[in-house]
């Protein structure tokens, strides 16, 4: 089956609500679909239904941030629930979105020190996020600081040019308005996890520890081969191949689909797309022929 199973909605940082994601996916021609919203299964059911309704086959999923300071990596992982199970993995989730949000709140309130004549508040970015579906409480969206700067220029607070990275390197990386922070998971307490759920954990887009090149991967091959033996360890189901900016998809994804046949790993497809508008619209980039998780 056409298959394309990394999606954003605008439950977490992608700009439509998850119906409207699976329209666009069965337009698209794909056959295969699942949202992996960051940290958040709150649009799953919403995605499930719309795509089903569309004859389409959906697995409900979700995309963890986490860490593992052995080896340097602060990124995801992919989880995949095939039996419709989560809800251990909703419990830890709850805990992260508690983190989360404590971190946009102070955020905001720092703003409304900064922006002494700006009218900024959690409520009113809620509303904003919201978008017309006052139903949805906070706790289903998973909140982040690009919400913050989409929000900030909704409202004039910073310019329309300034980009994302301009914004947080000025504002966030500097402390000015970045808020309480919150610690992720351990890779490992979110692998047991998943595995709880009958789930599977699937690694994504390996090559942005690597710049997203080929050339680096190669200098660097023993790091390479730690992060693969340490997740194998941790007892990695999969690893995905991934759309990639720079044109060195079909080369890494090459060099991926090699070390997963060597390392007995499913391989899943994934374009990370966010939609119109997020600088990542990536539908109908990338997708694999997939037969079964």
């Amino acid at each position: 089956m056409k298959a394309n199973l990394h999606l954003h909605s605008r439950i977490s940082d992608g700009t439509e609500w998850p119906a409207e994601l699976a329209v666009r996916a069965y337009q698209s021609g794909l056959e295969w679909v699942a949202l992996t919203d960051h940290d958040t299964l709150g649009g799953v059911q919403e995605f499930s239904r719309a795509a089903e309704k569309l004859g389409l086959k959906t697995t409900a999923a979700v995309e963890i941030d986490c860490r593992a300071p052995e080896i340097g990596y602060r990124s995801e992982l992919l989880a995949y629930f095939p039996q419709g199970r989560y809800e251990h993995t909703k419990a830890l989730l709850a805990e992260v979105t508690k983190g989360r949000l404590e971190y946009i709140r102070s955020s905001i309130r720092n703003a409304q020190r900064h922006f002494v004549k700006s009218q900024v508040s959690f409520e009113d970015l809620l509303q904003y996020k919201r978008k017309g579906r006052p139903e949805l409480p906070a706790e289903t969206f998973s909140f982040n600081k690009v919400d913050i700067f989409l929000y900030f220029k909704a409202h004039g607070i910073i310019a329309q040019e300034v980009s994302y990275r301009a914004f947080k390197k000025a504002y966030l990386d500097t402390g000015l308005l970045s808020g309480t922070s919150y610690e992720k998971p351990s890779c490992a307490e979110v692998i047991r996890t998943i595995h709880a759920d009958g789930g599977l954990v699937v690694l994504p887009h390996i090559g942005h520890e690597f710049e997203d090149s080929l050339d680096t991967i190669k200098k660097n091959k023993t790091k390479w081969k730690e992060a693969l033996d340490y997740f194998c360890g941790l007892g990695l189901n999969g690893i995905e191949l991934y759309w990639y900016r720079n044109g060195d998809t079909e080369a890494i994804n090459k060099l991926v689909a090699a070390e997963a046949e060597k390392r007995h790993l499913r391989i899943t497809y994934g374009s990370d797309c966010h939609g119109p508008g997020s600088g990542k619209e990536t539908m109908e980039l990338f997708c694999g022929e997939l037969k079964e998780l």
